[in-house]
Order: C-alpha cells, then structure tokens, then sequence
C-alpha cells in the first residue's frame, strides 16, 4: 500500500512539473516591446543562419516537427504554440532561457537575438514569407584585392534562367582567411543593385611573417557558384614570431644571438678550464712528492 502510494505522488508530481514547465510567464513590460530590426530577407537570412547554429539541435527542421524528445518539447518554429508569441515574448525567452532551453544573452548579441526572431516571423501566416526553400541559383563571382587600401572589390552575377547574366543585388558575400584549419569568417558584404560590393580589411587581421594573407570569397549556401581564392594578399598584420623560432644568428655577440648556443659555449668553456686546472694541479702534486 504504501508503495503504491508513492508511485502515485511521484506521478503525480511529475504531472504537475510538466503543466508548470509548459507555462512559461513573461513580465508585462516585456510583452509589448517592438523588434528594432527590419523584417527584411536580409535579416531573416541571418536569423536563419542563427537558427542552424544555435537552435535547431533542439527544435529541428521548421515545418518537420523533429525536434528533441524533451520535457517540454521545444516548440517547432511553424506551430502556433511559438508563433501565439509576442515578439517582446520571444525575446526575453530566448535572452533568459528556462530548463532545457539555455538563455542567450551573453552568447548571442541584441541585435542577432532580434535577427533570429525575423527568421521565427518568416512562418507566421500574417508575414509575407521571404526566404523559402529553393534550389540555389547558378551564378558568377568576381574579386580583386587593393593591397594599398586594404579592401576587396567584388561583382556577382545571376542567372536569369534564360542562359544569360545579369547583376545579383542585396546577395550577402562573406569574406573568409584561408588558414591552416580551414576559413576563418573575417566579415560579410551586401552587394549594391549594380551586384557590387566593397569589403574593407579589418585592421585587426593577422596574416604571416609578411602580413600576406590568402582571402575566400563566396556566395551564401543559396547560389551554386565557384570560391574566389585571392593567395598572398598583403593586407594584414605580419604574424608576431615566438622566440623559440625566432630566426637569430648562429654565431654572433650582439642580442640575436641563440640563447641556447651561448650558454652550451659558456658551459663548454668552462668545462675545458675545469679540466685543464685539474690536469695542472695533479701534476703540481706529482712534482711535489718527486722533490721530497
């Protein structure tokens, strides 16, 4: 009996957490607050990027209601139980978090959280929808680096879908360092309604020993085009070099001289005149018991 009655408290309580989990209260002066970024594709298209990155591992694929089996489920991006939400509501939920759902307020600026919920709008019935899933677009990318001005010039062009070219405007053009690794992201440029774009090096960038760098330039996933690769640009910051190779000179007195050569010659000497003075002194004895 007593067993019993505890299975049906333990339920019962889990029952009650669920119903509080599902109900998620948000301060009044909250509710009403306005999304301070333009709902434009632009913007829903970094929202998306966003998303992919940092959301959809628990709410899945918008429209495929394949998110995590949690307690509670994270709501798909095209329910009603997410799009019932305020703009204001979304934002604090998505700043703060709760349970399962981590906050993202010190991992996510202002303005990107306010991006992500332009990409949440983009399935709400009452908002024209701006970014829809499309084959990408054939297109065409051109750069060139100024080494004097530090800045990349590009051009885009799209297919028309009647075998021509034509200038692509508002295309997002991001703009990456070829490392080691893999692209380092440096920024990202919005081509003009004549398809070009300027980017401007960040001062900040660090290339080699020379400050060469080797940039990446490419198109979103939402056009089929080829990476330009400009090798040994010189825009950046020559690469700081760690003393341990550091290039000096073999044999030198002055500062560049390798630390570890030096010390090995001291030591080296002074080992030689350790011996020698020991050699010395032996035969000083020798010669004082051959004279007694």
């Amino acid at each position: 009996m007593k067993k019993q009655f505890t299975l049906t408290l333990v339920i019962a309580l889990m029952t009650v957490y669920q119903g509080m989990a599902q109900e998620w209260l948000v301060p009044d002066d909250q509710k009403g607050l306005t999304n301070p970024s333009e709902y434009n594709l632009s913007n829903v298209k970094k929202g998306k990027d966003l998303y992919m990155k940092n959301c959809k591992s628990c709410h899945g694929d918008p429209g495929k209601h394949n998110g995590l089996p949690l307690v509670p489920p994270p709501p798909d991006m095209v329910s009603e139980q997410m799009q019932k939400n305020t703009d204001g509501e979304l934002f604090f939920k998505i700043t703060k978090g709760r349970g399962g759902m981590p906050q993202f307020e010190t991992t996510i600026s202002e303005d990107d959280r306010w991006r992500l919920i332009n990409f949440i709008r983009n399935f709400d019935p009452s908002h024209e929808q701006l970014l829809v899933d499309a084959p990408p677009q054939k297109a065409k990318l051109l750069a060139s680096v100024n080494e004097v001005e530090k800045k990349v010039e590009i051009f885009a062009e799209v297919d028309d879908k009647n075998g021509s070219f034509v200038k692509l405007p508002n295309a997002a053009v991001k703009i990456s360092a070829k490392k080691a690794f893999g692209n380092l992201p440096i920024g990202e440029v919005l081509t003009n309604a004549e398809g070009r774009a300027e980017y401007q090096i960040p001062e900040t960038l660090i290339g080699d020993e020379s400050g060469m760098v080797n940039i990446v330039v490419q198109l979103d996933e939402n056009y089929v085009t080829d990476n330009v690769v400009l090798d040994a640009a010189k825009v950046g910051q020559p690469k700081p070099q760690p003393r341990l190779i550091k290039k000096e000179i073999l044999w030198s007195t002055n500062e560049n001289v390798q630390s570890w050569l030096l010390l090995s010659y001291l030591g080296a000497v002074g080992a030689a005149w350790a011996a020698i003075g020991y050699v010395v002194f032996q035969i000083f004895k020798i010669w004082r018991v051959g004279k007694e």
